[in-house]
């Protein structure tokens, strides 16, 4: 495993943590109810939201660091990668878990607008925050889920009731990101912010960089229908960043999914759409502070 754990399923970071998986895509775990547990370093095809009540802990998410202190929550994507290498100590953790496939949302609402929520497309390494309000919220909202599961009812409307409160769940974690983050409401999960990142995510999916190379700021601009300068404005205010740096960030973001896999730095040079290799070296060192090389070593050693 090269000290990386591929979390391709939710029962492989349950079990890992010594806890029954209740549904094959979807899970709730209690920390409170288990035994002191490994670190891993996981890289995700799932979603997820950690919890911990009590414990302070120093996460690596790529190069920057997490630091998870009492009543603050994590939230996991497909293709993040993050947690702690393994070095044989172990940790009682409190708090809760939910974990859930990307398929639990397959023909829903929510499938479609998850991936529009501000805690998947602004570019930040800092957990969540909660008030007492929004923890106890939250705490209620994945112990439903977890009476919903131990039903046993795998129907189509235990699918519908869970995913319900998942939304309700995300909308509650958008209240803490605007107050984090002093975010107006306008600027939730359906402002262009959203879009943009939508748009960046089809623009991989499409293999446009392979005609247009690295997105840029007119051609994002463009196919959203505003100017760049409004769009720059727009990733100015929200995320204080320009709209060229918000835009390499995506685009080293999934340079490290693919280093994480093994895949070699010419190759994710080429997949991304650089002109050559040391063109992303660069720009991966600028925005990192490391090599690709260096990351890929330090991370697959």
């Amino acid at each position: 495993m090269n000290g990386i754990r591929h979390i391709k399923q939710v029962a492989d970071i349950a079990t890992f943590m010594g806890s029954q998986p209740q549904h094959p895509l979807v899970a709730v775990i209690c920390f409170d109810e288990l035994p002191e547990t490994r670190h891993s370093f996981n890289l995700y095809e799932i979603y997820g939201f950690f919890l911990h009540e009590k414990s302070e802990i120093e996460l690596t998410v790529g190069k920057g660091q997490y630091h998870y202190t009492k009543d603050s929550l994590i939230c996991v994507y497909p293709g993040m990668a993050g947690g702690k290498r393994e070095d044989g100590t172990t940790i009682k953790l409190t708090g809760w878990a939910l974990l859930f496939h990307p398929s639990l949302l397959a023909g829903t609402e929510l499938g479609k607008a998850i991936n529009h929520y501000s805690i998947y497309t602004y570019p930040t390494n800092e957990a969540l925050t909660l008030d007492p309000y929004e923890r106890n919220i939250i705490v209620s909202i994945i112990r439903s889920i977890r009476v919903e599961l131990e039903q046993q009812k795998h129907d189509h409307d235990m699918k519908s009731i869970v995913v319900s409160y998942i939304e309700l769940l995300l909308n509650y974690c958008q209240r803490a990101f605007n107050r984090q983050y002093h975010v107006e409401p306008s600027q939730n999960y359906n402002d262009r912010m959203a879009q943009l990142y939508t748009f960046l995510n089809k623009y991989y999916k499409d293999n446009l960089q392979m005609e247009f190379g690295l997105p840029s700021v007119a051609y994002c601009a463009d196919k959203l229908h505003i100017t760049p300068n409004y769009l720059g404005d727009i990733i100015k205010q929200t995320t204080g960043s320009s709209a060229i740096n918000y835009i390499h960030r995506f685009v080293i973001a999934k340079a490290k999914q693919l280093l994480l896999n093994g895949v070699s730095i010419s190759e994710t040079a080429f997949q991304l759409g650089f002109d050559f290799p040391q063109h992303l070296s660069r720009l991966f060192k600028k925005i990192e502070g490391i090599s690709p090389t260096d990351y890929q070593k330090n991370l697959l050693a």
